[in-house]
C-alpha cells in the first residue's frame, strides 16, 4: 500500500494514523479502568471460582491467549495421556519466575473441565474429556490450619487430593495419614488413583508450602518434619502416577534461583528439582518470537488489527533504517528485522526485548506477567492522552506516569524515584525543560532520557546502558533527522545530574556526575560559606588602605588621618554609613575623610558566593578521593583540581565584581564593570578615586586649593589645622599622605601665594616669616 503515509517534498512522512487506528487495545485499557490484577494467575481461585473474568471465564481466557508451540504442546500431552495412554505420565513445567507456567495450568484445567464450551478455541485434533481433577495452589495451603470444607479439615497434599478426588468418602481413606502428616506410600496412592481414572493432578508453587512445613512436626514420635514427609510424598507420588495408564501429573517449579529464594528455599528448589528430573520437562511455554504474538494477544483485540496499515508503518521505519545504516545498530538493517516489527506491532521490537533481556535479569521482575503488566501501563497511558505515535518506541515510556514508574522501581529501588523527577519526568525535569525550550525537538530530550534509563539496569552490570546508536534505534522516527538526536544527547550528558557514561555507554545511576555530587555539596554550604567568603575579601583587599572587612559597628574603627577601607556585609545596604562617619562609639568622630565604604552588588554576591561554595564542594570531594584512592570518582581527580584552580583564579574579579560601588564620605561612586585580571580591591579603589575624574583621593595637592577654601577670609591658619581640614571635612578630597598636604604648602610659599611662619605662644615671630 505505497503511500499510505504522505510525505512532504524533501520525503519526510506527516503520520496521519495513531498505532491505536490500527489496532486496539482490550476495552478495560480503552475504558481506563484496567486492573493489573488480571496478570496475577492464581490456579487455585480459578479452580474456585474466584478469579478475575479473564481467568475464571474459559472462553474468555482462551480468546485472549496465544497458543505458543509449548502451550499446544501440552494440552495434547494431557489429550494422549489420558485418552489413550500414550506419553509421559509426570510433566513439570519449568521457567522463570512469572514466565507463564501458572497460565499454562490454568489453559489446561479449562480444557479438561470445559472443553465442549471452549472447543472452537482450541488446538485441532484434542479430546474432549472429563478426568478427575485436583488443583493445588501451595500458596492457599497452611500445613498448620488446613484447609475445612464440608466440615473436612485437610493438613496435607494427599489428604487434599484425596478430597478433591474422592470426596469425603475418599479422604477417609487417607485421614490417618493426614491428620498424622505422614506420607501414606506408593501403593495406597497407586491404588486410590488408579479406582479414578482418568484423573490428572496439577500442582503450582509447591515450595511455597513445603518451606512452610519444614518448621512443622509430624505426630509420630520420629522428629520428623511435614516438608520431609511431603518431598516423599512427591517421589512416592510421581512414581505411582508413572505406573498408570491414564493418569497426569503437572507440577510447575521455578527455572533457577530468580525467584530471590533464601538458602532453605534454595535447598528446597534444588531436592524438589532431583525428585522430577527423571521425568518430562517443558523448559518455556512461551519461546524465542512467541512471545510478541502472546503479548499481542493479552493486550489488543487481535481481530482489528488492520494488516496493510500495520505494515506500511513498518516498511516505513525499516525504509528509515536503511537510509540511516550508519547511525544505527547492523540488526536494524537485517531484512528479518522487517518481520520482528511487525510480530511485534505495535511495539517497537526493542521495547519488549529489553523487558526480556535486561529487565527479566532481576529476581523480583517475572517474567512475562511483570512484561504485560508493565505494557498494558503504557498502552493505558498513551491511549488515554492520545499521543499520536504510530509506533511504540522505548522512548515513548512515559516515567511520569506513576503506574509504569512504580512498575521499574520495584526493582530498583525507591531512591531512582528523585533522579526520575530530577532528569527525565516530571514537570521539574531537566529533560523537560529542554524540550520546552526547544519546541521543535518534539519531546525528543525526554524520549531519549527516557530510552536511557530503560537501558541502564540489568542485574548483570556489563549488559547495563546503552550507546548512541541504540538510543537512535530507541527514539528515531522517520522523520526524524539523526543528527539531532546526537545533538540533544550531547546537551543532557552536561546538565543531566544523573546521566553517567562508561566508554561509548551511557546509563542513569544513583551515583551522580560530578556535577551532581557538586550541587550536593553545595547544600552543605549554605551558611557556613561565609568564613571562607570573609577570607578571600580580606585576601583580595590588598594593603593600600587599612581594611576592615564586614564590620559589625564602627565602634573599633580608630579616628586618626589613616585612610580606611571598610568593606560592608553582602547584606548591608549603606544605611548605616552617616551615622558610622558621625561618631566612634558614642563620641563624635573627627577624622571624618578618611572613610571608604565598599558596598556588595547583589548580583556579584550571588556569583561569588556560588563559586565559593563550588570551591568548597569540589575541596570535600577532592579530600574524599585523598582518603579513598579506589573512589569511581579517582581517574577525575585532575579535572577536579583544575576546577578549582579556575575558581581560585577568578576570585579577584569576581571580588571587584562584587564590590564596585564606593562610598567616599557620603558620596556613592560607581566604578562600573571591573576588567579581568589580577588587582586587589583596595589598588583598584586607590587607582580609580585618584582619578582627575573622580579625585576623592590625592597624591598630589595643588597650594590654591588652600589658598581658596582655608584661608580665604583667614589672616592666619595653622599648619596643623590645614593638614586636619583635609581628613576632617568629607568635602575636600582625602590626602594620600600627609606628604601632600606639606608639599602643598611648600610650593605655596615658593610661588608667594601665602607665607610661613614659626609661632610660640601664639605670637608669630616676623624674622622668620617665609614668602618664598
Amino acid at each position: 500500500m505505497v503511500g499510505y503515509l504522505p510525505t512532504d517534498p524533501e520525503g519526510r512522512i506527516h503520520m496521519t494514523r495513531n498505532w491505536y487506528d490500527i489496532i486496539q487495545p482490550h476495552a478495560d485499557i480503552r475504558k481506563g479502568n484496567f486492573d493489573e490484577a488480571i496478570f496475577a494467575a492464581d490456579i487455585g481461585d480459578v479452580a474456585v471460582g474466584k478469579a478475575p473474568a479473564d481467568y475464571n471465564d474459559p472462553y474468555l481466557f482462551y480468546k485472549k491467549t496465544y497458543l505458543t508451540a509449548g502451550l499446544t504442546g501440552l494440552l495434547h500431552k494431557a489429550s494422549n495421556k489420558l485418552s489413550n495412554g500414550a506419553g509421559a505420565s509426570v510433566v513439570q513445567i519449568k521457567t522463570p519466575f512469572g514466565g507463564g507456567k501458572t497460565h499454562a495450568l490454568v489453559a489446561l484445567y479449562h480444557y479438561l473441565k470445559s472443553g465442549s464450551q471452549i472447543k472452537e478455541l482450541l488446538p485441532p485434533g484434542l479430546d474432549i474429556l472429563q478426568p478427575r481433577l485436583s488443583v493445588i495452589n501451595g500458596e492457599h495451603f497452611n500445613p498448620v490450619e488446613g484447609r475445612i470444607s464440608d466440615g473436612v479439615t485437610r493438613y496435607t497434599f494427599w489428604g487434599e487430593i484425596a478430597y478433591q478426588i474422592g470426596g469425603p468418602a475418599g479422604y477417609e481413606q487417607f485421614r490417618a495419614n493426614d491428620e498424622s502428616r505422614v506420607s501414606p506410600g506408593k501403593e495406597k496412592l497407586r491404588d486410590f488413583l488408579a479406582a479414578h481414572q482418568p484423573v490428572i493432578l496439577l500442582f503450582d508453587e509447591i515450595l511455597e508450602y513445603v518451606n512452610r512445613a519444614v518448621d512443622v512436626k509430624t505426630r509420630e514420635a520420629t522428629g520428623v518434619s511435614l516438608g520431609t514427609q511431603t518431598f516423599s510424598f512427591f517421589q512416592e507420588l510421581s512414581d505411582a502416577v508413572s505406573s498408570l495408564p491414564n493418569a497426569l501429573l503437572v507440577v510447575t517449579l521455578p527455572a533457577s534461583r530468580l525467584e530471590d529464594f533464601g538458602e532453605n528455599e534454595e535447598l528446597s528448589l534444588a531436592r524438589m528439582g532431583k525428585i522430577f528430573g527423571r521425568v518430562e520437562s517443558i523448559e518455556t511455554p512461551v519461546e524465542g518470537q512467541e512471545v510478541y504474538a502472546v503479548i499481542r494477544r493479552r493486550l489488543f483485540e487481535v481481530e482489528t488489527l488492520q494488516q496493510a496499515p500495520m505494515q506500511e508503518v513498518v516498511h516505513q521505519y525499516f525504509q528509515a533504517y536503511q537510509a540511516n545504516r550508519d547511525d544505527l545498530p547492523a540488526k536494524a538493517r537485517d531484512l528479518n528485522y522487517r518481520d520482528k516489527m511487525a510480530l511485534a506491532y505495535p511495539f517497537h521490537p526493542d521495547v519488549i526485548d529489553i523487558l526480556y533481556e535486561k529487565w527479566s535479569t532481576y529476581s523480583s521482575f517475572q517474567r512475562t506477567r511483570g512484561v504485560l503488566r508493565l505494557l498494558a501501563n503504557v498502552i493505558e497511558d498513551l491511549y488515554q492522552r492520545e499521543i499520536n505515535v504510530d509506533l511504540i518506541l522505548p522512548g515513548d515510556l512515559n516515567l511520569e506516569k506513576p503506574g509504569i514508574r512504580q512498575d521499574f522501581l520495584k526493582h530498583i529501588g525507591a531512591e531512582y524515584e528523585g533522579i526520575i523527577g530530577s532528569d527525565i519526568a516530571g514537570h521539574e525535569s531537566k529533560a523537560q525543560a529542554l524540550d520546552k525550550a526547544n519546541r521543535q525537538w518534539k519531546h525528543l530530550a525526554q524520549r531519549i532520557a527516557s530510552a536511557i534509563f530503560f537501558h541502564s539496569f540489568s542485574a548483570d552490570d556489563s549488559e547495563k546502558g546503552i550507546n548512541l546508536p541504540f538510543i537512535k534505534l530507541a527514539v528515531l522516527r522517520p522523520d526524524t533527522i539523526p543528527a539531532l538526536v546526537t545533538d540533544v544527547l550531547q546537551k543532557q550528558a552536561n546538565l543531566l545530574w544523573y546521566l553517567n557514561s562508561r566508554g561509548d555507554n551511557y546509563y542513569f545511576s544513583k551515583i551522580p556526575n560530578l556535577n551532581r555530587m557538586i550541587l550536593d555539596k553545595k547544600e552543605l554550604y549554605n551558611e557556613s560559606y561565609e568564613a571562607e567568603m570573609q577570607r578571600i575579601i580580606e585576601q583580595e583587599a590588598g594593603s593600600k588602605f587599612r581594611t576592615y572587612v564586614w564590620p559589625e559597628t564602627a565602634d573599633g574603627i580608630p579616628d586618626n588621618r589613616e585612610l580606611k577601607l571598610l568593606i560592608l556585609r553582602p547584606e548591608d545596604r549603606g544605611e548605616q554609613i552617616p551615622a558610622w562617619i558621625e561618631r566612634k562609639g558614642q563620641s563624635f568622630r573627627e577624622y571624618k575623610n578618611t572613610l571608604f565604604f565598599a558596598l556588595a552588588d547583589s548580583a556579584g554576591f550571588t556569583q561569588l558566593r556560588e563559586d565559593v561554595k563550588t570551591y568548597l564542594a569540589l575541596q570535600d570531594i577532592d579530600n574524599e578521593i585523598k582518603a579513598d584512592p579506589k573512589s569511581p570518582l579517582a581517574a577525575r581527580r585532575s579535572e577536579i583540581q583544575n576546577r578549582m584552580h579556575n575558581i581560585r583564579r577568578e576570585y579577584s574579579y569576581k571580588a571587584r565584581r562584587m564590590y564596585h560601588v564606593i562610598f567616599a564620605g557620603t558620596r556613592r561612586i560607581d566604578l562600573g564593570q571591573p576588567v579581568s585580571g589580577n588587582e586587589s580591591l583596595g589598588g583598584w579603589y586607590w587607582r580609580e578615586l585618584g582619578s582627575t575624574d573622580t579625585g576623592a583621593i590625592v597624591e598630589q595637592l595643588h597650594y590654591r586649593v588652600i589658598v581658596n577654601r582655608i584661608l580665604a577670609g583667614n589672616d592666619q591658619v595653622a599648619a596643623d589645622l590645614v593638614l586636619d581640614q583635609f581628613y576632617k571635612n568629607p568635602d575636600f578630597p582625602a590626602p594620600a599622605t600627609a606628604e601632600a598636604v606639606a608639599r602643598a604648602i611648600q610650593l605655596g610659599v615658593q610661588d608667594g601665594a601665602f607665607g610661613l611662619a614659626l609661632a610660640s605662644d601664639g605670637e608669630i615671630a616676623v624674622e622668620r616669616l617665609r614668602y618664598h
